[in-house]
């Protein structure tokens, strides 16, 4: 009797130790593949809206208001709207949008509400136009349940 007894105080304790174990890995592991999924699904959503000719529905990534900063090629645009309307003058047709697709990303969580994504954009285009591609690194900031483009800094390679 005091034998299983004994094995069952044992069993316990392992049961208890390895649960304790498997709760905390999942809740070490969770929130940081939270935010990178987080911000993954902003930035398709955002390659979604652009490969649908919507730049409004590309912006929806970004912060809304004056916080926004957006430089590209020697500029610095500040502002929602003003990035906006860049968009819009520089692609103003279907054909100098083209196909959009980020790669190689990379994600550093900064803070619980900040984090850094870097990455390549390719513009896949018609010959007329030519593709475009390059490096951007954006700050993303959490607002809400949602991660939006503070900061974006793209490049165009040559």
């Amino acid at each position: 009797m005091n034998r299983l007894l004994l094995h069952s105080v044992l069993l316990s304790a392992v049961l208890f130790v390895a649960g304790g174990a498997a709760s905390n890995f999942a809740s070490d592991e969770d929130p940081a593949k939270s935010v990178e999924s987080q911000i993954r699904m902003t930035l398709e959503a955002q390659v979604t809206a652009w490969n649908n000719g919507d730049i409004a529905g590309f912006m929806d990534g970004y912060v809304r208001g004056d916080s926004l900063r957006f430089a590209s090629g020697g500029t610095v645009q500040r502002g929602w709207q003003k990035t906006l309307e860049r968009y819009q003058s520089r692609y103003s047709t279907r054909e100098q949008m083209g196909t959009l697709t980020f790669s190689d990303l990379e994600f550093a969580e900064i803070s619980a509400d900040y984090s850094e994504v870097f990455g390549k954009f390719h513009l896949a285009r018609d010959k007329s136009v030519g593709d475009a591609s390059g490096l951007f690194t954006l700050l993303m900031k959490r607002e809400g349940q949602r991660w939006l483009v503070l900061h974006d800094h793209t490049s165009a390679a040559d």
